[in-house]
C-alpha cells in the first residue's frame, strides 16, 4: 500500500517538472502554446447536436427562405386565379352605386361582349367611381375624381363608361383636345333597369347613358391594346342599339 503511495507521488512530482519544462519552453517560444478551451472547436456528434449546431449557425437564413417561398407561392397563385378581363367598363355618376349593383351592370353587358383574350370565357369588370356631389367625404370624391382621371389618362382597356348627363359633361369638358367621349351617348333601355334590378338595392338611378372614349389624336392611338379595346367597345355599342 505504502509503495503504491510512493509511486503516485513520484508520477505526480513526474507531471510537475514536464508541464514546469514545457511552461518554460512556450515562454521562451521553443514550444507553441496551445489552444485556449474556449478557441477549441466543438465538434457536435449525434444527430441532435448536428441539427442543434445548423440551427443555431443558419436559423435566419432558413426562417428568410421559407417567407420567401411562401410570399412566392401566394403571388402565383393569385396570378393564376386572376380574372382576364374581356372588356373594362367605368361607372361614373353623381348617384353613388354599390359594387352589387355595378356588378349586375357587368353581368347585363356579357351578353353583348366577346372573348377577346380567346381564353374560352366572357368576363366584364365595371369599375365603380360613383359618388354624390351633394352630400358625402370629400376625400372619397377626391379619390374617385383621381381614379377617373388616371383612367382616362393611361388605361387602355377602359374604352366605355356609363355616365349621367352631368358625369358626361364633365368627362367632356375636361382639358384637352376635343371631347373624349365621341359620338351621342346611348341611353339604356328598360331591359338594362330591369335586369340590373337588385332585391335589396332596388334600379339603378334613371337617365344612365354608354359611351366610348376617343383614341384618335391621343396618346392611345398607337397603342396596340387601346385599339384593340377601342374596336371591341364599339361592336357592344353596336349590339346594344340594335337590342334597343
Amino acid at each position: 500500500m505504502a509503495e503504491k503511495k510512493t509511486n503516485e507521488i513520484l508520477e505526480e512530482q513526474r507531471r510537475a517538472r514536464q508541464e514546469f519544462l514545457e511552461l518554460k519552453k512556450m515562454q521562451s517560444g521553443e514550444m507553441k502554446a496551445p489552444p485556449k478551451p474556449s478557441e477549441v472547436a466543438i465538434v457536435p456528434k449525434t444527430p441532435k447536436e448536428k441539427c442543434d449546431n445548423f440551427w443555431f449557425h443558419y436559423k435566419w437564413c432558413v426562417v428568410a427562405i421559407v417567407a420567401s417561398v411562401a410570399v412566392l407561392a401566394v403571388l402565383i397563385a393569385q396570378c393564376a386565379t386572376k380574372t382576364e378581363y374581356d372588356l373594362q367598363v367605368v361607372y361614373f355618376t353623381h348617384t353613388t352605386a354599390l359594387d352589387a349593383q355595378t356588378e349586375g351592370i357587368a353581368d347585363y353587358l356579357k351578353k353583348y361582349s366577346e372573348d377577346t383574350n380567346g381564353d374560352g370565357e366572357i368576363n366584364v369588370q365595371v369599375v365603380n367611381v360613383s359618388f354624390s356631389n351633394t352630400t358625402g367625404d370629400s376625400q372619397y370624391k377626391y379619390t374617385m375624381l383621381s381614379k377617373l382621371q388616371a383612367m382616362l389618362a393611361g388605361d387602355e382597356n377602359a374604352m366605355l363608361y356609363i355616365t349621367d348627363s352631368e358625369t358626361y359633361e364633365y368627362i367632356n369638358g375636361l382639358p384637352q383636345s376635343g371631347a373624349l367621349l365621341e359620338g351621342e351617348p346611348l341611353k339604356f333601355g328598360e331591359e338594362f333597369y330591369t335586369a340590373t334590378e337588385s332585391e335589396q338595392f332596388g334600379k339603378l338611378p334613371e337617365g344612365l347613358q354608354i359611351s366610348c372614349r376617343r383614341i384618335s389624336e391621343t396618346t392611345m392611338q398607337n397603342k396596340k391594346q387601346a385599339a384593340k379595346a377601342y374596336e371591341s367597345s364599339k361592336k357592344l355599342l353596336e349590339k346594344l342599339k340594335s337590342a334597343s
